[in-house]
């Protein structure tokens, strides 16, 4: 009971005699006909605290259970039962108690004897219980009999309410559970499997691959959704993952099919019950044509491509581990093909893997064991012959495989992340060269050092390099940051790092401008202090018109804003002669001279006194 609520409680009466059932329904049924002091009346004593009791009766213990099933039934159950003894010719007490305790545990049970038949001891032992049931002595005293009615009801009410509560409880910590246990198994952005769910299911599909059927894992990767990432925020990177998920679900309409996330912007098919090669490929190129769509993210048109790889079983895997790391070895295959390719798992790719793994470890080392190394590349003024600027350009001094050239090391650095340290060090020893030129007493010139767009992304980007400045006290005029146009694209931190950098009085050059998304309208909004040419359009002069052209244009355009322009990969006199024509600034490449080491350098910083003795 709480507060002034009233409270009615189902009573069962098991006697076999008529009399009994009276007495009980008197003292029972009291409530309205209560009498109360005008003492009690004073202290807002309130009738309505007491409960009220309805009240049914039953001769023989038979009886007495059906009433009690038919009240679970109802869902009415009886709180409270007086149970005689002894019932005869029928059941006795305790045998009807046991019974009705069989239909229902929680009723209170108030034993109810003249006689001396039974100990409490014996009872307790016959009934295997001591909490649920009084012995009440007839004949009976009607205080005693509301009293225990009160108490035993009230008692019976609480553990009701504590057995809901108790059942409440359960529910939120199964519902909790359950949402813990999606979590666990599932990507929050997609909601789609993750790699722990995926990995169970995928090897119950093995085993239940029926006999000349196989299975293949197909496992995709987004091509150069870093870039869409970093240039349209990381907002519309997730929408368009999520639409990307949602693309795949309706692609996917076989009955025996998974898709789940890795991670990043890695999905994974599983289709099973395939019956050839030429199907699996069919499918692949399905999925690649799926996601080559366009895309309306945010009000704009995204087209993006993919790359894929494949394996299979049986055959490339006898787990669903070894599955989907030999996809993930023929997706990086895939990739080196080019974007919206995909690749079918081969044993050979195992070994190219090993290989790759083996270079990253010993690429990772590189810098503690002093094995990189810069070579510098000149810059010249096209009108005066003069040295203008050098280009620090890295390289690996591997000590079995010899000099290799970035390309061939500097992806991969990209990829594990070690183009960061490895950046740093371009940058701090490159800087640190310069001034020892100078001290030296060479002529000053700026030193251009490529930028990846890892590196742009670090918020501490323009503190590291006002730090390497301070150090080296290399004055930032003297120093050129290049960044490729495909990274400086949208707004964000990469645009944020140029801006912040050019106020340091740091140079920054867009480089390989025309060999990606080339848009003139970067020059106008980073007012970049030089563009360098990409090489395609150089080594097309005096072959494709189109590319005089684009180059023309860009030096015209270049000009109007007085940005300075620089070609690269200048390797014939055609060529720079054709730029000199057209009022290109600066040149750089073969036909002056390649990278060099320092020490080289220093020998053509020496040659260049005299700029009328060069070609």
């Amino acid at each position: 009971m709480e507060g002034d609520s009233i409270n009615t409680f189902r009573v069962l009466i098991v006697d076999d005699s008529k009399q009994t059932h009276e007495i009980f329904n008197r003292l029972l049924n009291l409530q309205g006909k209560m009498q109360f002091s005008t003492k009690a009346k004073e202290k807002n004593f309130n009738s309505s605290l007491f409960p009220t009791f309805s009240v049914d009766s039953s001769f023989q213990g038979k009886d007495a259970v059906e009433l009690v099933r038919q009240s679970i039934v109802e869902n009415e159950p009886y709180a409270l039962a007086f149970v005689d003894i002894r019932m005869p010719p029928g059941w006795d007490g305790l045998e009807t108690i046991k019974r009705i305790w069989e239909l229902d545990k929680n009723i209170q049970i108030v034993i109810c004897t003249a006689y001396s038949d039974y100990s409490w001891e014996e009872t307790v032992t016959d009934l295997a219980a001591f909490d649920n049931f009084l012995i009440l002595k007839k004949p009976f005293d009607g205080i005693t009999v509301r009293q225990i009615a009160c108490s035993l009801t009230r008692k019976w009410q609480l553990a009701q309410e504590a057995f809901q509560n108790t059942q409440l409880l359960e529910q939120e910590i199964k519902v909790r559970t359950d949402e813990l246990l999606h979590s666990a198994m599932h990507d929050s952005l997609t909601n789609l499997p993750n790699r722990f769910l995926l990995l169970q299911q995928l090897n119950v599909l093995m085993n239940a691959l029926p006999p000349k059927k196989i299975l293949a894992v197909f496992l995709l990767d987004l091509d150069r959704f870093k870039f869409i990432n970093d240039s349209l925020t990381h907002a519309m990177g997730d929408t368009l993952l999520q639409a990307v998920a949602e693309r795949l679900k309706e692609a996917s309409l076989e009955s025996h099919y998974l898709l789940a996330r890795l991670g990043g912007d890695e999905f994974v098919i599983v289709l099973s019950h395939l019956n050839d090669l030429l199907e699996i490929t069919q499918r692949a190129q399905y999925y690649l044509n799926v996601l080559y769509q366009s895309f309306q993210i945010a009000n704009q048109d995204l087209r993006i491509s993919a790359s894929i790889g494949v394996s299979i079983y049986p055959g490339s895997g006898d787990t669903g581990e070894m599955l989907i790391r030999n996809a993930d070895i023929a997706m990086y295959q895939a990739k080196e093909r080019g974007p919206n390719s995909f690749q079918i798992y081969t044993e050979s790719m195992n070994s190219f893997s090993v290989e790759q793994l083996k270079l990253e470890n010993e690429l990772l080392r590189s810098l503690e064991k002093n094995e990189l190394v810069l070579h510098y590349q000149p810059e010249i003024d096209i009108n005066t012959g003069e040295l203008k600027g050098v280009e620090a350009l890295i390289r690996w001094q591997h000590p079995v495989r010899g000099l290799v050239a970035p390309m061939n090391f500097v992806p991969l650095a990209e990829q594990t992340g070690f183009i960061l340290p490895m950046g740093e060090w371009v940058l701090r020893t490159a800087c640190k060269q310069n001034k020892m030129w100078q001290e030296k007493g060479f002529k000053k010139i700026r030193i251009a050092v490529n930028v990846s767009g890892r590196q742009f992304e670090q918020t501490n980007l323009v503190e590291m390099v006002k730090n390497v400045l301070k150090e080296t006290e290399l004055d930032p005029e003297f120093l050129e940051l290049e960044v490729t146009e495909n990274i400086i694209i949208g707004e964000g931190i990469i645009i944020e790092n140029v801006r912040a950098i050019k106020e340091t009085g740091v140079h920054i050059a867009l480089d390989d401008f025309g060999s990606e998304h080339s848009n003139l309208q970067h020059l106008k909004k980073l007012a970049f202090d030089r563009i360098k040419i990409d090489k395609s359009y150089i080594d097309n002069i005096n072959i494709r018109a189109e590319d005089e052209a684009i180059i023309r244009a860009v030096i015209s355009m270049a000009e109007s804003l007085n940005v300075r322009v620089l070609a690269e990969g200048v390797e014939l006199q055609q060529q720079l002669d054709f730029l000199k024509k057209e009022g290109c600034h600066e040149v750089q490449g073969f036909y002056f001279s390649e990278a060099l080491p320092s020490d080289m350098l220093e020998k053509y910083f020496i040659s260049m006194q005299n700029p009328s003795s060069k070609k």
